[in-house]
């Protein structure tokens, strides 16, 4: 029969491994025995740090406490839990940095528009309006405002657009000016290009059929715009 909790040496100290099918019960009985062994081996005066590994099992506050009631004394002592479980705060966070939001909209002067996450736009952005998003932000019309993504600070967020018009361009604290381009001469040519920030945290502007090699995770998470 399998133990309901294994010991394992690290440099940091132990990680006490919770088998996730094991009853509660069988957790807290061998952790019993096998804490009270080693605090008879162990000698006075050193500390031990445990790391409590629970794979597949979310512990509650309440069973995270018993556990820590039973291991922990002067020397002995819990620095973290840690589950293979992903929590309901952390799905919704996932989901809502991995969804673009959707405005479908036109941003006046004055106005700002702000999204959690990635931002997709449909529409106008006039010169002196405002959208920015903590994520990537692609944009399905004109930009002739201001596009700011990562406002948080993060610089591997990308501004997808068809830079026609004069407009500004920002990613984290980097800055960028578009200046106005000639049409081309076939009108349903594809201009659409994108703004990133380069390994030399410098913003470049590249054509979107170069969006995937440069930032490849764009198109793995369920909200990738353009998959390419």
């Amino acid at each position: 029969m399998k133990s309901a909790v294994s010991l394992k040496g690290t440099q940091e100290g132990y990680q006490l491994i919770i088998q996730s099918s094991a009853s509660l019960q069988d957790v807290y009985d061998e952790l019993e025995s096998l804490t009270l062994q080693m605090k008879k081996d162990s000698h006075a005066g050193r500390e031990i740090i445990f790391h409590v590994k629970t794979g597949q099992r979310e512990l509650t506050d309440a069973e995270k406490d018993k556990i820590s009631e039973i291991v922990e004394d002067d020397y002995f002592k819990i620095s973290s839990f840690e589950s293979e479980v992903m929590s309901l705060e952390k799905c919704l966070q996932w989901h809502k940095e991995a969804s673009p939001t959707l405005e479908v909209r036109t941003v006046r002067s004055g106005q700002i528009v702000e999204a959690e996450g990635d931002m997709l736009l449909i529409g106008v952005v006039h010169p002196g309006g405002t959208v920015r998003a903590t994520g990537s932000i692609y944009i399905i019309g004109e930009l002739k405002g201001i596009a700011h993504a990562g406002v948080s600070g993060k610089e591997s967020a990308v501004v997808v657009a068809n830079f026609r018009y004069n407009a500004q361009v920002r990613i984290g604290d980097n800055v960028h000016v578009i200046e106005k381009k000639d049409q081309p001469k076939d009108e349903n040519a594809d201009t659409t290009e994108f703004v990133y920030v380069n390994d030399l945290h410098i913003i470049e502007i590249s054509s979107l059929e170069n969006l995937k090699t440069i930032r490849p995770e764009l198109g793995k998470h369920a909200g990738g715009i353009y998959n390419g």
